[in-house]
C-alpha cells in the first residue's frame, strides 16, 4: 500500500526525510545474487503492489545520448525497489532494465544499469551498518547516522555523482536536522525558539522551503479532518473540506486512502483476532508456529508480512 499523503507533499516532509534518507533494502535485498539472470526481451510483469501506478522519477539523456545525473533517477530506482521481498531482486533489476532500455538510448542506458548496479549494493551496504546502541538526543543520533551514510555512499558514487543525484535530498535532512536541533535545545525560551527557526527557514533555498510548506500542508489537512471527525461531523463533511482546499480529485485520493486504512485496521482486527485463538490451542510451539505462517499466507502478501510485527505485541 502507497503510504498516506506522499502524491500531496511530492516526497516525505523534511523531518521524515531526515530519519529515513539513510535506510537500506529490507533484509529480503540479501537474496539479491541468488536467483539466475532474468530475460528481459519483453516487458517483466508488474507486481501486484504497483499495479495501476506510474513509475516515478524519469531517466533523460543529452543531445548526444549521455545520461543525465538527477535526483529523479534515483527516483525511478526507488520505485522498483518499492517491491523487494514481493519478488526476487533479479527480477527487479530486469524491470529497471526494460524501463531504461525504452527511455534511453544505448549509450546513456548502459550508464543508468551501472549507477542502479552501484545503488543497490550501496543500499545492501546500509543494511549491515548499523552503529552501536544509540545515545544522547535524537538530533545528535540523526546527524551522526546522515554522517555514516554519506561516507559510505562515498564508496560508491564519485563527489560529482553524489552532488548530482542526492544534493537536494542532502539538503532537506540538513535543514530537518538543524531544526530538529534548535527544537530540542533546552536552553531556548520559546519566543528565541520560534525566532531561531524563522531565521533558518529564511535560510533556505526556495525549493526546501517549498517541499516543507506542502509537507505541513498535507499535516494541516489531516489535523482538519481529525478535528471535523471529533467534532461528529461525516465523511462527507471532511471530503468537503478536503476539496476546498486541494481539488475534488485530491479529495477523492484522500478518502480512497482512508478507506485503504479502515481496511487494513479491520484485516489486522481479524489477524490479532485469529493470531490469539491459534496460541491458545492444543499444540506445541513447532505446530503454533507451523499454524502462525499458514494464517500469514492467508491474509497477507509477503510484503504486508513485514508489517505484522508491529501489530503482534
Amino acid at each position: 500500500m502507497r503510504r498516506r499523503l506522499t502524491w500531496v507533499a511530492g516526497g516525505a516532509a523534511a523531518a521524515a526525510l531526515a530519519a529515513i534518507a539513510w535506510s537500506g533494502l529490507p533484509a529480503a535485498a540479501s537474496r539479491a545474487d541468488a536467483p539466475a539472470p532474468v530475460a528481459h526481451e519483453a516487458a517483466p510483469a508488474v507486481p501486484p503492489s504497483l499495479a495501476g501506478t506510474t513509475p516515478g522519477g524519469a531517466a533523460h539523456a543529452t543531445a548526444d545520448d549521455a545520461l543525465v545525473l538527477d535526483p529523479s533517477l534515483i527516483r525511478l530506482f526507488d520505485y522498483w525497489l518499492t517491491t523487494v521481498g514481493e519478488q526476487p531482486m533479479a527480477v527487479i533489476r530486469a524491470q529497471v532494465e526494460h524501463d531504461l532500455d525504452g527511455r534511453l538510448g544505448p549509450r546513456a542506458a548502459r550508464q543508468a544499469k551501472d549507477l542502479f548496479a552501484r545503488y543497490v549494493r550501496f543500499k545492501e551496504a546500509l543494511t549491515t551498518q548499523r552503529p552501536a546502541r544509540p545515545v544522547g538526543r535524537s538530533v545528535d543520533i540523526l546527524r551522526e547516522g546522515l554522517r555514516r551514510m554519506q561516507a559510505l555512499r562515498a564508496s560508491y558514487f564519485s563527489e560529482a555523482e553524489s552532488r548530482a543525484l542526492f544534493g537536494p535530498q542532502d539538503a532537506e535532512a540538513t535543514a530537518a536536522l538543524a531544526r530538529m536541533a534548535v527544537e530540542q535545545d533546552p536552553s531556548l525560551a520559546a519566543a528565541q525558539r520560534q525566532q531561531r527557526l524563522a531565521e533558518l527557514d529564511a535560510q533556505q533555498p526556495a525549493s526546501v522551503r517549498e517541499a516543507r510548506e506542502a509537507s505541513m500542508a498535507v499535516v494541516h489537512l489531516e489535523e482538519a479532518a481529525q478535528r471535523i471527525r471529533a467534532a461528529g461531523g461525516s465523511e462527507d463533511d471532511v471530503y468537503r473540506m478536503r476539496a476546498a482546499a486541494t481539488s475534488r480529485e485530491a479529495a477523492n485520493r484522500l478518502a480512497e486512502v482512508d478507506r485503504e486504512d479502515v481496511a487494513w485496521k479491520a484485516r489486522i482486527a481479524d489477524y490479532r483476532s485469529q493470531r490469539g485463538a491459534v496460541l491458545a490451542s492444543p499444540g506445541d510451539e513447532a505446530a503454533h508456529a507451523a499454524a502462525m505462517a499458514e494464517l500469514r499466507n492467508k491474509l497477507f502478501t509477503p510484503d504486508e508480512q513485514r508489517r505484522l510485527a508491529a501489530y503482534e505485541g
